[in-house]
């Protein structure tokens, strides 16, 4: 009768042993699809709050869903001026991550990526992909979150070895910016060629549209930026032609090297009068500056070393002066693509603000008649 008694408890404590080992094994095969291994995607379907399409570099096709486990549900009361949204629509909450699923996968991969996203209000719009022009740039999501009332504050993420990785922002020389850059809503973001990317908002500092352009690399996750450029309000429309900040600066950088009236190096510093008018039309429009004679042509003026009633054989080219206005530049932009300038101080013979560059034996200089203002004169001289 003992040993009967003795072979049942043992045969109880065997069958709970296994009935619990099945338990722990559920749980902790629920706990692993809930803390970023996989999840069927049904299941995803079904508990996702937004879902985008999304591909790598090779043109492999992902869908990204957003889902947070902790969701909490409401319903709008007062019209969200940032989302849109209106009085009735659905308000979500909860910490949001991301499940990526290859094109024909029946189970999604949960990403341990952090989207920054505490909320979700419904129907939406102010997240959103921005698709690559060619093989070998990914597109790219844009989580997005309220700035100010002319942009949003765009985070990036690529699909990348098949993860979804953030993109950081640097600037030219590589140094890390921000987790997020400004875009207008709407259309504040497109992608060119050779994986740049540009983004444009409303600069109220300055009244006008900045278009900035970045450039992808994927292997290093950054948006780097490229180039900078100003619009003016009533131009909102994105630039197809014309030339950037970085370049224009460049060109002035190097024709103050040269010595040179930009773009056309047939005009140079210290040139005689008489082979200036044997290179050049005339101008229209002849006037006596300060310091010398300027013959003033739509772009430009060539300034002399001899007044008007003076210019002779002996005459020589003195300084190149190029109107800016319509190129929106300011000082910051200018230090940004050349450096620190060599000297900068308030000109009050003139009235005016004056930056200057020493380029070898030439100088660059601009002339803004606020500070901070926009510079209205660009000037080459010796």
């Amino acid at each position: 009768m003992v040993q009967y008694f003795r072979n049942k408890t043992w045969l109880c404590t065997f069958l709970l042993t296994i009935i619990l080992a099945g338990v722990c094994m559920f749980v902790s095969a629920d706990f692993a699809q809930a803390q970023g291994k996989s999840m069927p995607v049904e299941k995803l379907k079904k508990i996702s709050r937004m879902s985008f399409t999304l591909r790598d570099a090779y043109q492999n096709s992902y869908t990204v869903y957003i889902f947070a486990q902790d969701e909490k549900s409401s319903t709008l009361i007062e019209k969200d001026y940032w989302t849109g949204n209106k009085p009735g629509d659905k308000q979500y909450t909860g910490t949001y991550k991301a499940a990526l699923v290859k094109k024909g996968a029946t189970y999604g991969t949960i990403q341990s990526v952090n989207l920054g996203l505490r909320g979700v209000t419904l129907p939406q719009t102010w997240h959103y992909t921005v698709q690559s022009k060619e093989k070998g740039t990914p597109d790219i999501l844009m989580i997005t979150e309220w700035g100010t009332s002319n942009f949003n504050l765009a985070n990036p993420f690529i699909i990348r070895s098949g993860s979804l990785m953030p993109v950081k922002f640097v600037n030219h020389n590589g140094k890390k910016m921000d987790d997020y850059y400004p875009a207008g809503r709407g259309d504040g973001v497109r992608m060119l060629s050779d994986a740049r990317v540009q983004f444009k908002f409303y600069n109220n500092a300055v009244a006008k549209y900045a278009v900035n352009t970045f450039k992808l690399n994927v292997n290093k996750l950054e948006l780097r930026l490229a180039d900078t450029r100003y619009m003016d309000y009533n131009h909102p429309s994105w630039p197809n032609s014309g030339m950037g900040d970085r370049a224009y600066l460049e060109s002035l950088k190097a024709a103050a090297k040269k010595g040179i009236l930009p773009d056309q190096p047939g005009i140079k510093l210290g040139m005689t009068h008489k082979s200036l008018q044997s290179t050049l039309k005339k101008a229209k429009l002849r006037e006596n500056g300060e310091w010398g004679a300027f013959y003033v042509y739509p772009n430009y003026a060539i300034g002399f070393d001899y007044y008007l009633h003076e210019l002779d054989s002996n005459a020589r080219v003195m300084v190149f002066n190029m109107f800016t206005e319509k190129r929106n530049l300011y000082p910051s932009t200018v230090k940004l693509w050349l450096g620190k300038p060599n000297d900068e101080y308030f000109n009050e013979a003139e009235g005016v603000y004056d930056m200057i560059y020493n380029f070898g034996s030439g100088k660059l200089s601009f002339h803004y008649e606020e500070e901070d203002g926009q510079i209205y004169l660009a000037s080459i001289y010796r």
